[in-house]
């Protein structure tokens, strides 16, 4: 009998394969591996300091420290695919340094923000006008890569294709999948859950998400910039450009609306010319109340969710991977707030 059967190959169904890999423990991946999947889009972002109030994201002392261990290990790629890059956060207008000097005048500063930035160097490039902050560390993880180099290192436990539901069959110690016998199932299938017969009752409210792939001649930098819009260096003078979120819209076709929300937002970032290369947009398994969604069907045994991660998925895959797995296999507690039985 097979241990796991993971239903979904990205950052959440990879994370939990790569604990079964580590403590060898047997598995299968299923997936169609489709180019416009949210973890295939995805910046793949680690930002330590969020929002208007410049707060230290939750947990980001476990969670960065995880993450980078966690992914570096893999050791899945000759290449890196794994990017340390300091954050640039560019003030918008009047208003958000009007807020910053609040904050900085009556509560304590995030430990990963440098209040003071050299910002010389930017100034042939970048409207920072208003001024910034530094933040750092921030990562990127290059999603795509990561997919490619994951099927490659475990091909031989992986399934290309949709999960047929119909096609399950539920036992009393087991389930059987395709004439193979699997101990525990583990759904990670981001939106397409809304689909699912025994996780149907999860409060979805999905996001879709367009990004751009354009290139700015002469122009190299590892940090990363915010300005509204993030800008991310990919290397070679191209950079990711992301990212819109609409709820009414929720295919996955790069829309003219997008485009331009994007373009506008780099109009006010960027004093340089660029070239668009590429056009692309996903839909974010996103919940209701903002909170990931892990544990095990209610009402069947050995059946479990492990989603909803979002926009935090590169920081939270590793951290919830792990908690699921150690739940499985030694009864540890999850974390309450992301209970499936919440819903």
């Amino acid at each position: 009998m097979i241990d796991f059967l993971i239903v979904g190959g990205g950052i959440a169904g990879i994370n939990f394969a790569w604990q079964a890999e580590q403590h060898q423990y047997s598995y299968h991946l299923i997936d169609p591996f489709l180019f416009n999947s949210s973890t295939a889009v995805a910046a793949g972002l680690i930002n330590p300091v969020t929002g208007r109030k410049f707060a230290t994201q939750w947990n980001m002392e476990t969670l960065i420290p995880l993450a980078e261990k966690h992914i570096l290990n893999w050791k899945i790629l000759p290449l890196q695919f794994f990017y340390r890059h300091p954050i640039i956060k560019i003030h918008k207008n009047e208003s958000i340094v009007e807020e910053w000097i609040k904050i900085q005048s009556s509560t304590s500063i995030s430990p990963y923000i440098n209040v003071s930035p050299n910002l010389s160097k930017y100034a042939r490039y970048l409207d920072f006008r208003y001024g910034a902050i530094g933040v750092s560390p921030g990562f990127r993880l290059n999603t795509a890569e990561l997919i490619t180099a994951f099927k490659n290192r475990v091909a031989d436990k992986i399934i290309t294709g949709n999960f047929d539901y119909n096609v399950l069959k539920i036992n009393a110690g087991n389930f059987e999948y395709n004439n193979n016998s699997y101990k525990n199932i583990i759904f990670c299938e981001g939106v397409a859950t809304q689909q699912n017969p025994w996780f149907n009752f999860i409060a979805f409210k999905p996001a879709k998400g367009e990004c751009l792939i354009i290139e700015i001649p002469n122009y190299e930098t590892n940090e990363i910039i915010i300005k509204g819009i993030i800008l991310i260096p990919l290397g070679n003078n191209k950079f990711w450009v992301g990212a819109t979120n609409t709820w009414n819209d929720l295919s996955n076709t790069p829309t003219e609306a997008g485009r331009a929300e994007l373009e506008n937002g780099l109009q006010q970032l960027l004093k340089l010319p660029y070239t668009l290369l590429a056009h692309k947009a996903a839909v974010r398994p996103s919940i209701r109340d903002r909170t990931p969604v892990v544990g095990q069907q209610p009402e069947i045994a050995n059946m479990y969710v492990l989603n909803g991660l979002g926009t935090k998925g590169t920081s939270l895959a590793p951290y919830y991977a792990k908690q699921l797995f150690e739940h499985i296999i030694n009864g540890s507690a999850i974390n309450k707030e992301v209970a499936v039985n919440r819903f």
